[in-house]
């Protein structure tokens, strides 16, 4: 039982990094606004 309680947690942690890898992706695709790196000064 112990066994299948850690597979449930580690799949739905596996499956919202998934999902909000997707989402970010997503966003940045609909925005042509150059990214965060690009923005900052260089000392």
């Amino acid at each position: 039982m112990y066994l299948i309680s850690q597979f449930s947690a580690h799949f739905w942690l596996l499956f919202s990094l998934a999902v909000s890898i997707a989402v970010i992706r997503e966003l940045r695709r609909n925005r042509p606004e150059p990214s965060w790196r690009t923005t900052r000064r260089k000392k």
